[in-house]
């Protein structure tokens, strides 16, 4: 029902499945026209999400050229910046004056992604340069391309990857960036559109890591039920079993418990303080680690940083932690040497365990990235699980020192 000139544009709007499904519904010369129209960007997105034998079947009708492009990009790994790119960028030469370059921009730029940034190669087709519209506009008609082009690119290889890619984009405020291979032959461009959807696939995915959540690739209405519960259930049970130690530690200390009944009132809200300080450093650190506000190389001062804070919301909360127990007591009716005893003893232990995870928090996140792990991967519920059991055995320590039991 769409006039043949917007047909593409509107089909490379629609979601993959429908894509898919529109296709298997036409004929094999209307599938060869769509896909040799669409931008190479959206049509490798589609063949992504295919069967690899309809893909072997919709390459074969691509022109030669689109085909071998097409082939070339999907030889890139998954998630790297070289599946995004287009050949559709406006190249010109350093020799060019920028009336011949306005007229081949005039006459190539309607099919191309962007004409706000034209690109200069050499004659080995390396990039030497980058010159704007606005710049070849307001020049004279014989002024050189080499004179007003700037040398300093901002680009990325073909195998870098695609969050780093759109980390570059945020910092330089770029709308298109220039993808070289290892001999800075320019292959392609991504634009800010394409790299949008890595940001926010990216940060979908960090968000469910912290969560301790495998990551889930389709939208939730859409995904399949069992495979949502097997993703989130992998980690509730591993974290069951790490949390079990708990009950171990609690276990070793039933002598203890039994003795001084009391301290058992204090563990609910112990546990809570740690594990929310050690989510709080570890979601700072993991955000900071993916925008590139610090580095594996920030390590000491980030630690020395963290430590500092911590001893300092310790000290706060030892004594929240003091006052609420004395509290507590008065209301009870005890006003004792061991009710003071048992104050002091929460309050010391609050305060050690905050310390230690702000400590634990930030520096897990840290560790990961240094063993190329996704600092995401230290989530939430795990560093909870880990500063519970450290907390308890402070905890119940002080607790036995303090008291004489």
């Amino acid at each position: 029902m769409v006039p043949y000139d917007k047909a593409v544009s509107v089909f490379e709007y629609l979601p993959t499945e429908e894509e898919e499904e529109i296709l298997g519904s036409l004929t094999s010369q209307e599938i060869k026209d769509i896909l040799n129209e669409m931008s190479a960007d959206d049509r490798t997105e589609l063949f992504e999400e295919m069967p690899a034998e309809l893909v072997k079947r919709f390459i074969n009708l691509l022109s030669p050229e689109e085909r071998k492009f097409a082939i070339e990009i999907l030889n890139y790994p998954h998630d790297s910046v070289g599946r995004l790119i287009t050949p559709d960028f406006v190249q010109l030469y350093e020799d060019m004056t920028v009336k011949q370059a306005l007229e081949h921009v005039r006459g190539v730029g309607v099919k191309k992604e962007t004409i706000y940034h034209c690109y200069v190669l050499d004659k080995g087709k390396c990039l030497i340069g980058v010159v704007s519209l606005k710049n070849i506009v307001l020049s004279l008609p014989e002024t050189r391309i080499s004179e007003i082009m700037f040398t300093d690119v901002i680009k990325v290889n073909t195998y870098a990857d695609r969050e780093e890619a759109a980390n570059i984009f945020k910092r330089y405020d770029v709308i298109a960036l220039p993808v070289v291979d290892n001999n800075n032959k320019l292959l392609g461009i991504v634009t800010f559109d394409d790299l949008v959807d890595v940001l926010e696939d990216e940060t979908t995915e960090d968000f469910e890591k912290i969560a301790a959540v495998l990551p889930v690739e389709e939208p939730y209405m859409e995904a399949n039920f069992f495979k949502i519960l097997w993703k989130r259930s992998v980690w509730l049970i591993l974290l069951a079993i790490f949390g079990s130690l708990s009950g171990f530690v609690l276990q070793n200390y039933g002598g203890t418990i039994n003795k001084w009944v009391a301290l058992t009132f204090f563990l609910p809200v112990l546990i809570a303080t740690g594990g929310n300080t050690g989510i709080q450093s570890a979601t700072i650190i993991i955000r900071s680690l993916a925008i590139g506000d610090i580095t594996i190389r920030d390590f000491f001062k980030v630690i020395s940083r963290e430590s500092l804070l911590g001893i300092f919301m310790g000290a706060i909360l030892a004594l929240v932690g003091f006052l609420r127990v004395v509290l507590q007591v008065f209301i009870a009716g005890g006003v004792g040497r061991e009710d003071w005893l048992l104050s002091v003893s929460v309050g010391v232990s609050m305060g050690i365990t905050v310390m230690i995870s702000a400590i634990v928090g930030a520096s897990l996140p840290l560790l990961s990235r240094k063993l190329k792990l996704d600092p995401a991967l230290m989530s939430g519920p795990l560093i909870a699980t880990i500063v519970d059991v450290v907390g308890i055995v402070i905890y119940l320590e002080i607790g036995s020192l303090m008291l004489r039991l």
